[in-house]
């Protein structure tokens, strides 16, 4: 065998029969030094990669990717699994890593003139005794002068409040507002917008227009998002006490931001602000308020919010109106209220009003006096308190009336604190109770009875009314 039918021949053996060095050697005889020179030469001295089970999908992943560039690879992975895939995630992830690359972007900076457009956006906080807060800020995007507001909730109600305190603030708004894609400003998308219509109604009454971002387009409101990056740094360092001391605190460091020389304009933003050529506010003031549909159940309550509230018990079965305002709800039939409530931010709370219970209970009389010890019991741990230092369950009973009827004449706050005065007293005395709230006094007095008993038997004959006839 000459050299060139050996070259061949070890061609044949290693592409063909995929041979290795050291069987072409033992096939032909010769030693795998040769094999390999000869195969260098001929540039088949690399291995030859192994077909691996993830490149007959090569061409579906990347027809995923094209329509969808963000997935991420475990979502490929679980998609393959239905097509048979048996390989592992690490394979995938390796392989998918070019596709989510992240691809730099270029971006024409946004210029405003002055009261041409404000930003504005909710981001969230999470605090160790006031729960998870939301922030709202809005942003002017000449002056970047900036303010805000923390509220329990980001529902309608809230997000109308914030636009009302800052535009209250400012003494103004801009022309246009800039919103990501929030769903009190966008109900859906596709196939094309839908605008929220109590939200247009609001943008219409002060006469500004709207400018919705793109998906995923967080460069068009960057001012905003630079505010929000920097709300955080002053969160993380500060601590509160209550909700309106984060207010308190937020709205001083706000303040000295809009004092301080902004590093983009050159100047302060409470010194641009006068240059904003901003829309004056309306004489009639426009109420922040959500409104939502409701059933009453036969327990006589309301469900809102993952909590209950009472109404009055004729209103079983009916269908009302929840107008929920940020500090308080009110409950409507057929256009009247039935019932007010202060708002609760709990979970699984029940508030009742007890009067609302007026009318069953005075069905049910034997049950009434029970009933009404109940509910007062349950209203306050003051009252509580109070009622359970009486002697007997009938004085209890009665005690527990009298708070029930004062609620008609006094309010809830100012019988609580009466009777959370009696009890620091050590005072459990009923009388006490009333002469605190000036209520009136019994007017039943001891029975009279006089010194000589047969005055009682004194008899007279009665007149014939024919008597009064002749007077006429």
């Amino acid at each position: 065998m000459n050299e060139e039918e050996l070259k061949a021949r070890i061609t044949h053996l290693r592409q063909v029969e995929k041979l290795t060095h050291r069987q072409i050697a033992a096939a032909l005889n010769i030693g795998r030094g040769r094999v390999g020179y000869i195969l260098g030469n001929l540039g088949s001295a690399k291995k030859i990669p192994k077909e691996l089970i993830v490149d007959k999908y090569v061409g579906l992943i990347a027809q995923w990717y094209k329509q969808y560039p963000k997935l991420q690879a475990r979502q490929i992975y679980e998609r393959l699994q239905s097509y048979g895939y048996q390989g592992s995630y690490i394979t995938i992830a390796r392989m998918t890593q070019v596709y989510r690359q992240t691809k730099q972007k270029a971006y024409h900076p946004l210029t405003f003139l002055p009261g041409e457009e404000a930003q504005v956006d909710w981001f969230f906080f999470k605090h160790d005794k006031l729960g998870y807060l939301a922030g709202f800020v809005y942003v002017l995007s000449y002056s970047r002068y900036a303010w805000g507001v923390f509220y329990p909730k980001t529902s309608f109600e809230f997000f109308l409040s914030g636009h009302l305190e800052c535009f209250k603030h400012i003494g103004g708004l801009a022309h246009c507002h800039r919103y990501d894609n929030l769903k009190s400003v966008i109900i859906k998308r596709e196939p094309q917008i839908e605008y929220n219509a109590q939200f247009l109604d609001f943008a219409n009454f002060y006469g500004f227009k709207l400018h919705v971002c793109n998906p995923y387009s967080g460069n068009e409101k960057g001012r905003v998002e630079r505010l929000i990056r920097d709300v955080r740094v002053f969160l993380y360092g500060d601590n509160f006490t209550d909700l309106n001391d984060l207010n308190r605190k937020f709205h001083q460091w706000l303040e000295k931001r809009n004092n301080t020389i902004h590093r983009s304009t050159g100047k302060m933003p409470k010194e641009l602000l006068c240059q904003e050529r901003l829309l004056g506010l309306p004489q009639a003031n426009y109420v922040a308020r959500r409104i939502v549909l409701a059933r009453v159940s036969k327990t006589a309550r309301v469900e809102f919010d993952a909590n209950k509230y009472s109404v009055p018990t004729t209103c079983v079965g009916k269908n009302v109106e929840i107008i929920a305002y940020t500090e308080r709800i009110e409950v409507v039939l057929n256009g009247t209220t039935i019932a007010r409530h202060k708002r609760c931010f709990g979970k699984q709370q029940v508030i009742d009003n007890p009067l609302h219970a007026e009318k069953l209970i005075n069905i049910t009389p034997k049950f009434k006096m029970r009933r009404i010890l109940q509910l007062i019991t349950h209203m306050d741990e003051s009252f509580n308190c109070f009622i359970s230092h009486q002697e007997d369950d009938p004085m209890r009973e009665q005690v527990a009336y009298e708070l029930f009827t004062s609620l008609k004449s006094y309010s809830k706050i100012m019988l609580i604190s009466a009777v959370k005065e009696l009890n620091t007293m050590r005072c459990y005395k009923l009388k006490a109770l009333r002469s605190l709230l000036n209520l009136p006094q019994s007017q039943e007095g001891p029975v009279l009875w006089p010194q000589n008993n047969d005055l009682l038997k004194v008899n007279y004959q009665q007149r014939s009314l024919n008597d009064y006839d002749e007077l006429i």
